[in-house]
């Protein structure tokens, strides 16, 4: 995928889109009229997973996003701002708007009467939808629980992401992965074996994400020469630099250059979808995998996971 052009709305912009992704193509007409782009682009990929996997029984959903769409949000709250009466708006809308669309449209639209959650963690997302899901596993609550993000392009989103945190590149997209208990008869691609999180309360995101990552290191008993690649985010030039000298605050303790997988090089700055990219994008790298996390808010988070050999 390469960036494409906007509209004459942003002619200097430009972002990664799924150009191939057509809402009604992909979902047909009915109930789609109103459907925000992140739920139809979550429902799609979501379609894929389960025809794939061909799996029955209590599934769960936990996806992350960053507030939802902000498109459908804005449009919601200029139409009650400018129409004669501020309830003169279209209420089928309404669910779209909410930061738990993506996830509920899934479920009803795939019938998954397991546990439905959201996770607004930004750039986190990826990785707290593999500990919640986890948890959910262990606790009994679903037989198998579909873990992912969604992040979708939009005016609105580029008009926030350039007045908040500057130009970049944006992206768009979905991704998703289904977490089961081990042992079960499919294939197992990867072993999610630990998630890590923490806050930079003093500022220094450097040192937050290091602690994290050696903390995620000690607790699976590994040292740095055991990790056969790491998975960065990328969220930015500056969050970008502060995550690789983090990184190699702890794993240059091996002498070795690690592979780093950037999965932002192929689709752009996906905010929350980030984590699920990075995970698909380490399955190509069998032994152990290192996934990073770094949010402009100060949020840190590592997680490690086991690629089984192809």
């Amino acid at each position: 995928m390469s960036p494409t052009a906007l509209s004459e709305e942003w002619p200097d912009a430009e972002a990664y889109l799924a150009t191939e992704f057509d809402v009604e193509e992909r979902l047909g007409s009915k109930g789609t009229a109103s459907m925000d782009r992140s739920s139809a682009l979550a429902v799609g990929v979501t379609a894929e997973l389960l025809a794939e996997m061909g799996i029955t029984g209590s599934i769960g959903v936990v996806l992350g996003t960053t507030s939802g769409s902000s498109q459908t949000q804005y449009e919601f709250t200029r139409d009650s701002l400018t129409r004669r009466k501020p309830y003169f708006v279209n209420p089928a809308m309404m669910p779209f708007a909410l930061m738990n669309s993506a996830a509920s449209q899934c479920a009803i639209w795939h019938g998954m009467t397991g546990p439905n959650t959201t996770i607004a963690g930004g750039r986190l997302s990826g990785l707290n939808v593999l500990r919640y899901g986890g948890r959910l596993l262990a606790q009994s609550r679903a037989d198998a629980v579909v873990c992912g993000a969604v992040e979708e392009h939009s005016p609105t989103r580029a008009w926030l992401q350039r007045h908040r945190e500057g130009d970049r590149v944006l992206g768009e997209g979905a991704a998703v992965v289904l977490l089961e208990k081990p042992g079960t008869p499919r294939r197992t691609l990867a072993e999610v074996h630990r998630v890590d999180t923490r806050v930079a309360v003093d500022g220094d995101r450097r040192a937050a994400l290091a602690a994290c990552v050696r903390r995620t290191l000690d607790g699976a008993n590994l040292r740095a020469r055991d990790v056969a690649a790491v998975a960065v985010s990328a969220p930015g030039a500056d969050a970008a630099e502060v995550e690789r000298v983090a990184l190699d605050d702890v794993l240059g303790e091996s002498g070795e250059a690690l592979p780093v997988i950037d999965p932002q090089d192929a689709v752009g700055d996906v905010g929350a979808a980030i984590g699920p990219f990075q995970l698909a994008a380490a399955l190509d790298t069998p032994g152990w995998v290192l996934l990073t996390a770094l949010d402009e808010g100060g949020t840190a988070g590592s997680g490690l996971i086991k690629v089984a050999p192809p």
